[in-house]
């Protein structure tokens, strides 16, 4: 309880409607050609991504970091791959979402609709504050932690449920130098550490 106090860097408490929609952090894919075994295809509103591509196993066969100035546009020849199903994987700063490919003797088909997207928390911090935004489509359960750089827990938000979460603190009152944020949601873990300026 004392750490609570000590770290009471939380302004709101209560959830606050956040102002990131999820247009806001999103990236399409455009599937431009498919011609045999070759699929290119076309990540827009984004600018760099990780693409990974896993067998039906779950077993990566490629990845790569893609950086661009205005669009994503790649081409991928899948002779090498016997016939099954594949998965692309697409991972941004905000999300991360699967597409399906099916290899079907001479032909690769790729899916533009994602079989699953999962968001992730989106930190922001201006003037010495912090805001924690996160899409929680599902509405399932959602814990956000914070540590010190003990690694002693002077925040626990205890279980939120809410599609839109958003909490913001104030982190120029902070007595350590580092702090770590952990957002726990469907058995992820997404954590990052802030260090005072």
């Amino acid at each position: 309880m004392k750490n609570l106090f000590k770290f009471s860097l939380v302004l709101g408490v209560a959830l606050l409607t956040m102002n990131v929609q999820a247009s806001d952090i999103d990236f399409s894919l455009g599937v431009k050609k498919e011609q045999g075994k070759v699929i290119t295809f076309v990540f827009s509103e984004t600018n760099k991504l990780d693409l990974s591509i896993y067998d039906a196993e779950g077993k990566m066969i490629h990845t790569e970091n893609v950086d661009s100035r205005t669009f994503i546009n790649r081409t991928y020849d899948l002779n090498a791959l016997p016939e099954g199903i594949y998965y692309l994987v697409a991972e941004s700063e905000f999300k991360i979402s699967k597409y399906k490919i099916s290899v079907v003797g001479t032909t690769a088909r790729l899916l533009e609709t994602p079989i699953s997207e999962e968001f992730k928390p989106v930190f922001t911090e201006k003037d010495g504050l912090l805001k924690l935004s996160f899409l929680n489509l599902d509405k399932s359960p959602t814990f956000v932690k914070i540590y010190d750089k003990e690694d002693i827990l002077v925040y626990d938000s205890g279980m939120l449920m809410d599609q839109n979460i958003a909490k913001i603190f104030d982190v120029l009152i902070i007595q350590n130098e580092a702090y770590t944020f952990v957002v726990t949601n469907n058995d992820k873990t997404y954590t990052k550490t802030f260090y005072k300026r």
